[in-house]
């Protein structure tokens, strides 16, 4: 039969073997765990420089100046004319007849004519 003394050292040998393994398995794993927040840290510190750079293109491209030259260039507006504009006796309200509805059947003059008497 096995001596205890010798079973002990096989005892003890066993469980060193699986420490050492075990704290191989433990080193490589905090390893990869290390280089996956490195990468991360960097992705975030990309990203942070890609926001500088997106809110200084967005401070650039929302200058009054700019968007006032777009707008005259793409957006065709004309001026207010005296006669587009009406008093609140002229707007419709619940089931009567609107006077713009009623000029808007009508001539120009007859238009012109109507929102002269109103005032």
């Amino acid at each position: 039969m096995i001596n205890t003394k010798t079973a002990l050292t096989a005892l003890w040998f066993t469980l060193t073997c699986f420490v050492i393994f075990g704290c191989f398995i433990l080193k490589n794993q905090v390893h990869e765990l290390e280089t996956e927040l490195k990468r991360i840290n960097q992705n975030i510190t990309a990203d942070v420089r890609n926001i500088h750079v997106l809110k200084a293109e967005w401070g650039r491209l929302n200058t009054p100046e700019r968007l006032r030259k777009l707008a005259a260039e793409h957006i065709s507006l004309n001026k207010i004319r005296a006669e587009q504009i009406i008093n609140y006796s002229a707007l419709p309200f619940k089931n009567e007849p609107s006077s713009v509805a009623l000029a808007s059947s009508r001539a120009p003059t007859e238009y012109k004519r109507l929102i002269k008497t109103q005032r």
